[in-house]
This record gives C-alpha cells, sequence and structure tokens, in this order.
C-alpha cells in the first residue's frame, strides 16, 4: 500500500537535523529577535534580508521562513478589503521572499541531473486554477459597480496587476512542488523535523507582542480585546493554531528532553493566549479542533493505561482553561455574537447567495473588491462593506459556481492525499508527516468564516502536502489502480 522507503528515514529520528543545536540556538534567537523588531516597525523587509542568506546556508529554513512571513506580514498589514483600495494592501514581503528563493529551488533543481516531472493529475489543478484568475478579471471589468464606489480613482486598474501576481505565486507553486519532488525524501523530512523545531521560537514571540504591544480595543458585547495593528484576526488566529500542530508532536515526542517539551507547551499556551485575547470565534472553535487532533494523534498505538492518564490530565487541563477564559473577550464576544444570531457575517453570507442567484456561472469577476460590491449592494443600511468572510462562498460570487466546483474538487483531492499521510504517520510512527495535512485542514475549516483564498500559508502546506505524496504514496497509488484495470473486464469496468 505504501512506498517501499527504508524505515529508518520515517523514524522520529533527531539525527536528520545536521546543524549543532547551539548553532540552531543562535539562528532561532536572530530570527525570534528580528521578527519581534518587525512587529514593532510594521515592516517584514529585515525579515525578508535575513532569510535569504539562512535558506542559502540550509533549504530545511524555506518553508517555515515562508510561513513566518506570511504570518508577520499579517499581523500590521490591512487583511480586508477598504473603500481605498481594490484589494488587500501589503508591504510585498511575501513576493520578494519567493523572488528571493526562486534562484536557489532553480539552483538545487538544475543541479539534479534526473529531473522528476509533477504528475499530471497534481498540474492540472494549478492549471485549471489560472485559467479562472483569468477569466475572473474580464468577468471583472463587465460590471462597473465592482470599482464604482472605490475612492481612488486608480483603484480600478489594480486587479489586473493582481491577477498577474496571482498568476505569477500559482506558477511558483507549481515550481516549488516540483523541486520538493526533486529533493530526496530525506530533506523533506528533515524541513518538517526543522520546522517542528522552529514554530516554537514564532508562537512564543507573537505572544509576547501581542501581550506588550496589542492595542486594547472593545466593541459591541465585549472589551478590552488585544488586536495587533490592523490584523484580520479570524485569519490571523487560524494561521496560529494551524502551525501549532507542530508543538502538540513536540510535546509527546520521544526522546526529547523535558525543557524542549516546556518550551512546546509555552508555545501552546502563547496560541491559547492570544485566541482568548483577540476576540475570535474562528480561533476559539479551530484551537479547539487542534488540540483534539494534536491529542488524538499521539494517543494512537498508545497502551490504554497511557491514554487514559493523559485523557485525565487533558480533562483536567481543558477544565482549567475554561474556568480561566469564561470572562475572556474572545468567550464575551462569541456568547453576545451568538444572542445576536452570529453578528455581520450572516449579512456577508445572505448577500453572497441574492448575488449568486443573479450571476450563478460566471460570478462578478476576480477580485475582493467585487465581494465588498456584493455586500454593499445586499446588505441593509448600516452593515460595514466588507467582503464574505468565508473562502468558499467568495470563490462562488467572485468566479462563479463552475469555480466553486472545481475549488471543492482540489479540496477534496488534497484532503484525500493528507489523510493518505496521515494514515502513513501512523503506521510508520513518523508523525511529522501528518502535520501538513493537519495544518492544512485547520486552514479550511476556518475558511468556511474568513476569506482565505489567497492565504499563501494554505499554499505552502498544499506543496508539501502533494510533494510527499508523490514521493511515499503515488508509485503505490498507481500500481494498485494499473493492477485493478489489468484484472477488471469491460463489463465490470461499466458496472462499477
Amino acid at each position: 500500500m505504501f512506498s517501499s522507503l527504508p524505515n529508518r528515514s520515517l523514524q522520529n529520528d533527531t539525527s536528520l537535523v545536521k546543524s549543532n543545536d547551539i548553532i540552531f540556538l543562535a539562528i532561532m534567537t536572530m530570527v525570534s529577535g528580528l521578527l519581534y523588531y518587525c512587529l514593532i516597525q510594521s515592516t517584514s523587509m529585515p525579515l525578508v534580508m535575513l532569510a535569504i542568506p539562512l535558506c542559502l546556508y540550509d533549504r530545511s529554513y524555506i518553508f517555515p521562513m515562508l510561513l513566518t512571513i506570511a504570518l508577520c506580514q499579517g499581523v500590521f498589514s490591512e487583511a480586508e478589503v477598504t473603500q481605498s483600495s481594490a484589494t488587500q494592501n501589503t508591504d510585498f514581503s511575501e513576493t520578494l521572499i519567493l523572488a528571493g528563493v526562486a534562484p536557489m529551488l532553480l539552483y538545487d533543481l538544475t543541479a539534479n541531473k534526473m529531473s522528476k516531472m509533477v504528475p499530471y493529475r497534481f498540474v492540472i489543478f494549478y492549471v485549471i486554477f489560472i485559467y479562472f484568475v483569468i477569466q475572473g478579471i474580464f468577468v471583472y471589468y463587465q460590471y462597473p459597480q465592482n470599482y464604482q464606489g472605490l475612492i481612488m480613482i486608480h483603484a480600478k486598474w489594480s486587479p489586473v496587476l493582481h491577477v498577474i501576481m496571482k498568476t505569477l505565486k500559482i506558477v511558483f507553486y507549481i515550481f516549488y512542488l516540483k523541486v520538493l519532488i526533486n529533493y530526496p525524501v530525506e530533506q523533506n523530512l528533515k524541513t518538517l523535523e526543522r520546522t517542528r523545531r522552529f514554530v516554537p521560537f514564532i508562537l512564543i514571540t507573537l505572544g509576547i507582542n501581542l501581550m506588550f504591544n496589542g492595542r486594547v480595543q472593545s466593541g459591541a458585547g465585549y472589551s478590552d480585546t488585544l488586536q495587533l495593528g490592523d490584523a484580520h484576526h479570524g485569519n490571523y488566529t487560524a494561521q496560529l493554531t494551524a502551525i501549532s500542530i507542530y508543538c502538540y508532536l513536540t510535546f509527546f515526542m520521544k526522546k526529547t528532553s523535558l525543557i524542549t517539551k516546556g518550551w512546546a507547551l509555552m508555545a501552546i499556551a502563547a496560541v491559547g493566549y492570544a485566541i482568548m485575547q483577540m476576540g475570535s470565534r474562528n480561533g476559539l472553535l479551530t484551537f479547539a479542533i487542534v488540540c483534539l487532533l494534536g491529542f488524538a494523534i499521539n494517543m494512537k498505538g498508545k497502551s490504554w493505561s497511557y491514554i487514559t492518564i493523559w485523557s485525565l490530565a487533558a480533562f483536567i487541563g481543558a477544565a482549567a482553561v475554561v474556568v480561566i477564559s469564561l470572562n475572556s473577550p474572545t468567550v464575551q464576544r462569541a456568547i453576545y455574537m451568538t444572542e445576536q444570531g452570529g453578528g455581520d457575517r450572516v449579512y456577508y453570507w445572505s448577500a453572497a447567495v441574492q448575488q449568486l442567484q443573479r450571476h450563478p456561472l460566471f460570478g462578478m469577476g476576480g477580485d475582493e473588491s467585487a465581494s465588498q460590491a456584493t455586500v454593499a449592494q445586499f446588505s441593509p443600511a448600516g452593515i460595514q462593506d466588507k467582503i464574505m468572510h468565508n473562502t468558499y462562498l467568495e470563490i462562488a460570487v467572485e468566479y462563479g459556481l463552475v469555480a466553486l466546483i472545481f475549488y471543492l474538487v482540489l479540496l477534496f483531492t488534497i484532503l484525500r492525499w493528507g489523510y493518505r499521510l496521515y494514515k502513513l504517520a501512523i503506521k510508520t510512527g513518523n508523525l511529522l508527516l501528518a502535520a501538513p495535512p493537519i495544518s492544512y485542514l485547520i486552514l479550511m475549516i476556518a475558511a468556511c468564516f474568513v476569506s482565505d483564498v489567497w492565504d499563501t500559508s494554505i499554499w505552502y502546506n498544499l506543496s508539501m502536502i502533494f510533494a510527499l505524496s508523490i514521493q511515499l504514496l503515488y508509485k503505490d497509488y498507481i500500481s494498485k489502480k494499473n493492477k485493478v484495470f489489468r484484472h477488471t473486464t469491460f463489463g465490470q469496468s461499466v458496472a462499477r
């Protein structure tokens, strides 16, 4: 069923990490310090400048640095549509880091004389996505209401630039996938191990920043929430919970010191603190899910006595968290919004449904301002014009129901391969293989409540899931399919 990979490559073996612990600690001290500086100064550029030599030094830093820069930029960049622009404003740090690592990846690919091709069944998804992106820009300008409400005149044409950037990024993701499958399996496993050790430093730094630099904010039904710049708390907290799965794996991993386990536990606490202080119902939901998944995956194959002891400890810990958090801004806001019927999201979703009834096939055009225009058109007076707060409805409104069906097929394809990786992780004991699928699942659950079509964290995890699946599972999958085909008559095939 699984690829015949040597068992030594699939064990929780810290020997995969070649760097000296002192060197790693020094590197993470620099990364954490510079991250904190960037958060205060509201720029990711110094972090990008550090990432380039760091990734030159060791390619296993590329994946965690990409995730870190996405999180860093999300703290201080505006993550929702405003009246002054067509889409979200950024400092282009993610674009620059992709441009910075692309030559390194190209060198790695050309250095391998036997370059492997990405299977067609994976490439086709990227190609179709590009098609819908390009189609969306032509549809966009068929509806002047998409841009007539924008204050800045030049914002009318900014969707053209955004389409170019989106297309280039999809091309990069295809290229990144090709490079990943051409690396030795050990290299990708080393990347996951590096990410596992890397993540706690980032989460703790972000938690400290929120504690000391968070902006106090109050609103309907809640008070004294802490916010970071203009960060969209639903999206931001979902990214925190998604990468926190690595901390759960560290906490339960064998042959790790108590200091390392304590460090991972501090990172989980930092995520919990951020969620409870930021007033994010989406973060609260995803945090509960990742806690359950992080606990469940580490209980697989354990004795009943082991499971009983840890279940009791988890129950006591969960009860304590609930008691402590009853008066937190997040719980206050969740209770208030529930009593009010769900909050403004209900109006956003209702607007999307009404728009789809009028333009179901191709939508209103492939830009976030089309979603904003939809909310402005169909929401009651006094409701702030925002995007859908639902990735799937946003896809439908901007690109049409045909694109939504494609997106759902892509989603379930990724989850199917991710589940196979999860089973392989359980079978081999290398639970790190399950981390990208779980991160992706968390982000896509959160996508029901935030607009995350172009969240780069989703695409990075997607690339890692596909790469590991191609390296570890695809050969046996194809062999099994061919075997079934050879032993099945035409009549039986039709009957199936």
